[in-house]
């Protein structure tokens, strides 16, 4: 009994000491157990609350590209306008070209457009104050760049389909006389659609194009001296038309042939043998969308070397010094223009005017027509709010107002309405973002051939 006594006297210290050590492990679990709760709903609070402002600034980026866009609409209108203005200045016999220069006119789209507006060089106090004044009080939010680059200035990749063939306009009125030796006479008109011409002539620009490359790039010659430009034509021809029967390279491609029209240059890349190089070498040269023909204002070096072939490069860089004069304005205002030039400043034609006549023929017969006056654009709107980038491209038309050149019996405007309603249904199934409508519906805000202006293909990135 003694014995039971003592052990229960030196037992009892140890039972409570271990019963504190469990009560403060715990309490400590739990406080740990709490701890990574509470970070955790904070994490989940402060990244609900990022991804909402998040979205927020996706809306408001999609309706700052909307507002660019809706502002390079309105300048393609304003370019419209003054050139019909200035086509009744001429045709009243006043000298269109002398009351305002055709460079200066061009500059109403080609100019890049720039939110928030920057200062410009010249603006008085005054004039910064004003800027700054609306600009705080547009309530936009962010930044956008709208660019409208020239699409005429390219040849057609699609020129291999029927659909896609060039339709050039009528020649303006008040057309500058011919030189002299020149007989004036009517351009060419369109031949009957050949897939094998057509396929021929895509065939001679790539050829030109690299053919001149290598001329001038000996480095480049050299690693592609092997290159068989039939192979990626045969591939490229697979690519757009579903009619065409592959020759070469059947089934080694790794993607299969689309078998239906470039919607983009990007699609270049995934036709088999196109390189990173190629791509850059020809993509300059191209577009993907249906053009009157090349205007030969905005045309590029390696444009002009595929039209006029052969071409030194003293004669090309002789061209653009001409037509890029910041002096005086020489930017052609006819087709007729153009040829006077080219008779006498390209040793091709040896300044023989039945030379240029049979040139212009070869074009005519693949469906290669010059153009002076822009046509065709390209409106590309990059718009930034917060962390959120919006890039829309757009393609534009210009079309004929409703009562001009009514000539076959066939209204101009009543085409126009056709080709666009085409386009509305070729288009109107674009999916649209998370709470933003649906791109045709978009489309159906923004398309309205009373306007004189038609969107023929979008995308949104």
């Amino acid at each position: 009994m003694g014995f039971r006594r003592l052990l229960d006297r030196i037992l009892r210290p140890l039972q409570s000491e271990s019963e504190s050590g469990i009560a403060l492990f715990m309490v400590i679990s739990s406080t740990a157990l709490l701890t990574i709760l509470v970070t955790e709903f904070v994490y989940v609070a402060q990244m609900n609350a990022r991804i909402a402002d998040d979205g927020l600034d996706q809306i408001k980026a999609h309706y700052l590209a909307k507002n660019g866009l809706k502002l390079s609409l309105l300048r393609l209108k304003a370019y419209q306008n003054v050139k019909g203005v200035m086509g009744g200045l001429a045709g009243g016999g006043a000298s269109a070209a002398g009351a305002v220069p055709k460079g200066l006119i061009e500059k109403i789209w080609s100019f890049p457009f720039i939110y928030p507006i920057p200062s410009l060089p010249g603006m008085n106090l005054t004039d910064r104050e004003a800027l700054d004044k609306f600009q705080k009080t547009s309530t936009l939010e962010g930044n956008y760049v709208a660019t409208i680059e020239s699409d005429s200035n390219k040849t057609n990749l699609n020129m291999i389909l029927a659909p896609f063939v060039a339709s050039p306009s009528p020649s303006p009125s008040g057309s500058t006389p011919p030189a002299p030796g020149i007989t004036a006479s009517p351009s060419p008109s369109p031949s009957p659609f050949d897939p094998t011409q057509a396929r021929q002539a895509l065939k001679e620009t790539f050829e030109r194009i690299l053919q001149n490359k290598k001329e001038t790039d000996p480095d480049f010659g050299d690693e592609y001296r092997g290159f068989n430009l039939d192979d990626l034509m045969d591939q490229i021809y697979a690519w757009a038309d579903r009619s065409y029967a592959i020759r070469n390279l059947a089934g080694r491609e790794s993607v299969p042939p689309k078998q239906a029209p470039f919607y983009s240059l990007n699609e270049l890349h995934m036709v088999h043998m196109m390189d990173d190089t190629l791509f850059d070498l020809f993509a300059p040269a191209l577009t993907a969308s249906k053009t009157s023909g090349i205007n030969v204002n905005t045309m590029k070096d390696t444009v002009l070397r595929a039209l006029i072939n052969p071409i030194s490069e003293e004669e090309s860089k002789a061209f653009f010094k001409y037509r890029d004069d910041p002096q005086e304005d020489h930017l052609f205002k006819t087709e007729a223009d153009f040829w006077n030039y080219a008779q006498g400043a390209f040793a091709l034609f040896r300044g023989d005017q039945a030379e240029v006549a049979r040139y212009k023929g070869n074009l005519a017969n693949r469906n290669i027509f010059i153009i002076t006056d822009e046509e065709n654009f390209k409106i590309v709107v990059k718009a930034t709010v917060g962390s959120a980038t919006k890039t829309w491209e757009v393609w534009v038309t210009t079309l004929k107002p409703p009562n001009a050149n009514t000539q076959g019996g066939v209204g101009q405007s009543g085409q126009a309405n056709q080709q666009a309603s085409g386009s509305q249904t070729a288009i109107s199934g674009l999916p649209g973002a998370p709470g933003i409508p649906p791109a045709g519906n978009l489309l159906n805000q923004l398309i309205n051939t009373s306007t004189g202006l038609q969107i023929t293909f979008m995308r949104l990135l």
